[in-house]
């Protein structure tokens, strides 16, 4: 589970992607850190382990804290190449709150990939934690590769059908920015329901923090029709918004009452904002729990 500091208020979670030999793993970390915008994240850093080489870097989603003034930062790991001591691996995995399990599409890398599902699931055993205790995306990798290939028959072979699988291609970059954007929303809505943070307090975010809809560098049609929004990890442009009659003005910060409007869930509020601040938008859910009075 994720480590909450309350007295810092910050959330420090771990995800790490875990693959066979030549599955793209290190192609994969290197693209999404170079897409993070620089504010947002630390330095890439490479170090020697057990063997192996450790992959590793940090990033935080938002600019502002999200979780009732609580912050929260992901630290991203893998092991690049081939990993001869299986103790990197167990040493990589302990205290994972995310796991991209990322697997070679090529029909011949089957059997490494079934391996490899065996190996994960023994190291995370060894902790106490099965593979669907945490969450998990499985990045179907080399795509373009092969073809046309079913996402879900695939999961269902190597015995995975209730976990999602998204089709990417490490080299290009394409669909690797929404294996990390869906793994990452997954993550905060446990933490949420773990209840380490105050009710009350919690600010679900369901959209990136920056204007939609802006332009992103090297876009393609791939990146523009991607049903998980990108614009977390590149800069944009700001984008104007125009004014609404649920709109308010506070020392330069501008609020509006999203479009889908206020919907009530038994004793939970949601209010969506669209908060405006130079230029850039940011797109919040206020969850607020009411109870007996």
């Amino acid at each position: 589970m994720a480590i909450v500091n309350h007295a810092k208020r910050e959330i420090n979670a771990k995800i790490v992607y875990y693959g066979h030999e030549g599955a793209g793993k290190g192609t994969s970390l290197r693209y999404v850190f170079e897409r993070i915008k620089p504010t947002l994240r630390g330095d890439l850093k490479i170090q020697p382990t057990a063997g192996s080489t450790l992959l590793f870097f940090d990033f935080s989603p938002f600019e502002q804290p999200v979780f009732g003034g609580y912050r929260i930062r992901f630290h991203i790991y893998t092991l690049h190449g081939n990993v001869t001591n299986p103790a990197a691996w167990k040493m990589t995995l302990k205290g994972t709150d995310g796991l991209v399990f990322v697997a070679d599409a090529s029909p011949g890398a089957l059997p490494a990939t079934q391996q490899s599902l065996l190996q994960v699931r023994d190291f995370l055993n060894a902790y106490g934690v099965g593979l669907h205790d945490i969450p998990m995306i499985v990045q179907l990798n080399k795509a373009d590769q092969v073809g046309q290939i079913s996402p879900l028959e695939f999961a269902s072979t190597v015995g995975l059908a209730d976990c999602s699988t998204i089709l990417t291609t490490a080299t290009t970059g394409e669909g690797l920015l929404e294996v990390l954007s869906q793994l990452s929303r997954d993550i905060m809505l446990r933490i949420r329901e773990s209840g380490d943070v105050p009710l009350e307090e919690v600010v679900v975010v369901e959209n990136s923090p920056v204007a939609d809809n802006c332009d992103m560098e090297d876009n393609s049609d791939s990146d523009l029709d991607a049903p998980v929004s990108e614009e977390l990890f590149v800069e944009c442009l700001p984008e104007e918004e125009p004014a609404n009659a649920g709109q308010a003005v506070t020392d330069g910060l501008q609020f509006n009452v999203g479009e889908a409007g206020v919907s009530i869930e038994g004793g939970m509020v949601r209010i969506p904002l669209d908060i405006t601040q130079a230029g850039g938008v940011q797109r919040l859910v206020l969850t607020v729990a009411i109870g007996p009075g």
